[in-house]
This record gives structure tokens, C-alpha cells and sequence, in this order.
């Protein structure tokens, strides 16, 4: 008699929940061809009614402008609205418009919170951005230890700043133990991803012998060159 009575309750949160995901998928395809009336005629009952992915949508476009008047309040608070309910993405947009001062004051506290959420979600540019300001005293205790993992991370992921920073933070033996090698090795990952700082100091290094490499003029000449 029990999974009687439940089962009526079980169908209709199923074919709800049925109902929901294909909505939002038809929204996301009504964005994806550019037609922002159907997707705002979609997905804003569903961010209203508490799904995360369309009040993520509907923030990109309120902040964007598509098919809306452009809003940062607007979009601020629905990137919000979708960051409380663990949106990666919203998490990470929320915290760059409160560092930024977009939709409102500039707010690194709230910046910071936003991206260490993103961050422990695995978001590789909020763990960038986590990491310096830890790094930097912003919004956030300073904390050298907390900084150097959290670049690591990123670092880990490809992240070319996060790479250098990671990479400085080895000559330094800040946070990490000194290391001229690891240092080195994270600067040169960071310069072949493109990172100009990063090629300029790679460089020197080879120009002058530093940080355990050996004189290389041609290396040298060569990132010199790459950093033009």
C-alpha cells in the first residue's frame, strides 16, 4: 500500500524534472541560434522558478546584451542567484564583477568568496585569481602557503599567469620551498604558453647563467626574441 501512495508523487517528480531538462535544453538551443526572444520566453520562468543553468543564461544575457537592454545589476544578480546554488560558472562571473565593480562597488571580499568557491569546484581561472589574491593580501588574509597551492592548481591546468606566478614564488621560497628548478621549470611552461613576462624573464636567465641555468646566448636570443 506504500509504493502505491508513493508512486503516484514519484511520477509526477519525474516527469517534472523531464519536463524542466528538456526545457532548458530548448533554451540553450534557441541561444545557441541566436534567437533571443525564444530563449528569454524559455529560460527566464525557469531561472525564476530556481533552475541555475538558465539563471547563468540569463545572466550572460543581461551582461552581454543579448536580446535585453545590457544590465550588470541585472546580470550581477542572476549570476549570484545561480552561484548560491554551486553555478561554477555564475561563481566565477559573480566574483570578476565584484572585483571589477560591475553592477556595483567594487568588492573584493565578496570576490574573493566567490572565487574560492569557484575554485574548490575546480574552475582553473578562479583558482588563478583565488591564488593571487591570497597572494596579494585582496579581499583575503594574506597567506603565502594558501597562495602557492592554489596556483599550483592552476598552474597544473594550464593556466600561463598561474604558471609564473607559481614559478616566482619557487625562486622566492614563498610559501613552497625554495627550489631554483621547479622555479624555472614553471617560468619556461609559462613562456611557451605565451606569457610575455615570463619569456622576458627566461631570457635573462639563460643571458646571465641565473637560477641554475647554464649561459645560453642563443636560447637567449631566442625568447628575447619571442617576447618582442
Amino acid at each position: 500500500m506504500r509504493m502505491k501512495t508513493l508512486l503516484p508523487g514519484l511520477l509526477f517528480f519525474w516527469l517534472t524534472a523531464s519536463v524542466c531538462a528538456a526545457s532548458v535544453e530548448e533554451g540553450m538551443a534557441a541561444f545557441e541560434k541566436q534567437d533571443y526572444e525564444q530563449t528569454l520566453r524559455i529560460l527566464r520562468p525557469l531561472a525564476e522558478q530556481g533552475n541555475a543553468d538558465a539563471q547563468h543564461r540569463i545572466a550572460v544575457m543581461h551582461r552581454h546584451g543579448l536580446g535585453v537592454p545590457p544590465g550588470d545589476a541585472e546580470a550581477l544578480y542572476w549570476y549570484v542567484t545561480a552561484a548560491r546554488q554551486g553555478h561554477i560558472l555564475a561563481q566565477n562571473s559573480a566574483a570578476v564583477m565584484y572585483q571589477f565593480g560591475m553592477g556595483t562597488a567594487v568588492d573584493l571580499a565578496e570576490a574573493a568568496h566567490w572565487f574560492g568557491e569557484a575554485a574548490s569546484r575546480g574552475h582553473a581561472k578562479a583558482q588563478e585569481n583565488y591564488g593571487l589574491m591570497l597572494l596579494n593580501g585582496q579581499g583575503i588574509a594574506q597567506n603565502d602557503k594558501q597562495a602557492a597551492r592554489w596556483l599550483s592548481m592552476a598552474a597544473e591546468q594550464g593556466m600561463p599567469k598561474a604558471q609564473m606566478s607559481i614559478g616566482l614564488l619557487y625562486l622566492a621560497g614563498r610559501g613552497v620551498h625554495q627550489s631554483d628548478s621547479y622555479g624555472m621549470q614553471w617560468i619556461e611552461k609559462a613562456a611557451i604558453a605565451g606569457h610575455q613576462e615570463a619569456r622576458q624573464a627566461l631570457a635573462r636567465a639563460y643571458e646571465g647563467g641565473l637560477f641554475g641555468l647554464k649561459k645560453d646566448p642563443e636560447r637567449a636570443k631566442f625568447w628575447f626574441e619571442q617576447a618582442k
